[in-house]
């Protein structure tokens, strides 16, 4: 398990389907997305259920 929820997978497909987008700034802004999902995703679940907002 690497730690992505299944309803996670579609944003994370794509975001890896926009690092083939034509138009020259797209695929750099997923690949700072992808980069920042993986620092967070170090982070300790503490830190990250503060960063998250809480449903109504």
């Amino acid at each position: 398990m690497i730690g992505i929820h299944p309803e996670e997978l579609r944003w994370i497909r794509m975001l890896v389907g926009l690092l083939r987008h034509p138009d020259p700034g797209t695929p750099e802004l997923a690949r700072q997305a992808l980069l920042y999902l993986s620092q967070s995703a170090a982070e300790p679940q503490s830190r990250l259920a503060e960063v998250r907002p809480r449903a109504l």
